[in-house]
């Protein structure tokens, strides 16, 4: 009985403590991106995780507390350069799953920066790829660099439409929404990522949403197709769009650029904290570009039919999924007719303005010219398929749609 007494404090100690950092690393592992760098997770697991973070950083925390008031009151189980080292680990688990994602990517769905082409000079290259939508002959310009960090830019509706592109730095992919969902307006912020793609979540009712589905994953498991409705996007040099689009807008981040973020003496820690943040995204994003593997081993599906980061242009129509190379487009004359889903759709490269646009085709015969806005030779205006994913990296497109068709003629 003495024996048991005496060890009694150890024993809770270790007991809570054990318990706490198991569920700060259950946190961890799911939910802060740096930890995907090492272990692979599967989407089961984090979604589980991510419907019960709440209780788990609760638990955690209590335990946590638990462990340290035995330990102040016995000095039990552990020397104090022990009891400082666990509870920093702990620390740094619980902040990095609970804390750090909503700080690390701010969104900007309803309050995005935008300036007009002249001024958006200072921040955007001239060759800088951006990813833009048009909406009545008005349109927007996302530059991959202004975007990766808040994944969400939106705001200040276009004509009555409300758009927000949603970013992947992983895919190099920006694709744009309607967020909403059966009427329900939809409040997007980054959550994570999965098989090197975004997932998103709606601060509304919690649920997640995988950015190349656009769909809540309570949906997708019950195997319902509602989700957001897509609207068309493209790529092509920012300075073709100012020659296209001269009183377009540009999209820009409030807190990477010099002019606008907080300055070292105004928030020293959110200063030294964004640069930090922008040479870990920079970082991996560099090595998803040069390296054959993907930045986070994460990938179920491999497709040997391109290389792994060959950049595609993929879309469906009614669950007929194929991808288009750059180079195949423009070895074939910078146009290709073709069907897919059922309809008849046209791929294009114009030379102009450097950019590769998918339209559907209602003439009822091939088309033999179209311009950049869909403008065909017969005077007829095409509309953009909606579904297009823009220079997406083939090894994340082939994973999420295996049965995708390559190049069809």
């Amino acid at each position: 009985m003495k024996y048991a007494t005496n060890n009694l404090p150890k024993i809770i100690y270790w007991s809570c403590m054990t318990i706490a950092l198991a569920a700060a690393f259950l946190i961890f592992k799911d939910l802060a991106d740096i930890s995907q760098w090492v272990i692979q997770g599967s989407r089961e697991t984090t979604m589980a995780v991510w419907y019960n973070r709440i209780p788990l950083a609760v638990i955690s925390m209590v335990f946590a507390v638990i462990a340290s008031i035995v330990w102040f009151r016995t000095r039990a189980g552990i020397g104090n350069k022990g009891f400082i080292s666990l509870l920093l680990i702990f620390a740094a688990f619980w902040a990095s799953g609970i804390i750090n994602p909503h700080i690390m990517m701010r969104p900007r769905q309803d309050d995005a920066v935008w300036v007009g082409t002249e001024e958006a000079r200072k921040y955007v290259q001239t060759n800088e790829s951006v990813i833009v939508y048009e909406i009545d002959g008005i349109a927007r310009a996302h530059a991959d660099q202004q975007v990766l960090r808040p994944h969400v830019a939106g705001g200040a509706p276009v004509n009555g439409k409300d758009v927000v592109m949603t970013y992947c730095g992983l895919t190099n992919l920006g694709m744009a929404y309607i967020p909403e969902i059966e009427g329900q307006k939809l409040d997007l912020a980054p959550m994570t990522q999965l098989e090197n793609n975004l997932v998103m979540f709606d601060a509304n009712s919690g649920e997640p949403i995988q950015q190349l589905w656009g769909q809540t994953e309570a949906d997708v498991v019950a195997g319902n197709d509602r989700g957001m409705q897509e609207y068309p996007t493209f790529r092509m040099p920012f300075g073709k769009f100012e020659q296209a689009y001269p009183d377009g807008e540009v999209f820009i981040n409030d807190y990477l650029v010099e002019d606008m973020r907080p300055k070292l003496w105004q928030n020293p820690l959110l200063f030294t904290y964004d640069r930090a943040m922008e040479f870990i995204f920079s970082t991996a994003i560099d090595f998803q570009r040069e390296i054959e593997a993907p930045v986070f081993p994460t990938i179920e599906h491999h497709d040997e039919r391109l290389p792994t980061k060959e950049l595609i242009w993929g879309f469906d129509i009614n669950h007929d999924y194929v991808a288009y190379t750059e180079q195949f487009v423009r070895e074939n004359g910078n146009l290709v007719n073709v069907v897919v889903g059922g309809e008849s759709v046209v791929i294009a490269w114009d030379e102009e303005y450097q950019s590769l646009g998918v339209y559907f085709n209602y003439t009822g015969e091939k088309v033999q010219e179209i311009d950049f806005h869909g403008l065909t030779g017969s005077g007829v205006k095409l509309p953009r398929v909606e579904t297009l994913k823009a220079g997406a990296y083939w090894i994340v497109w082939a994973n999420f749609f295996p049965q995708t068709d390559i190049n069809r003629a």
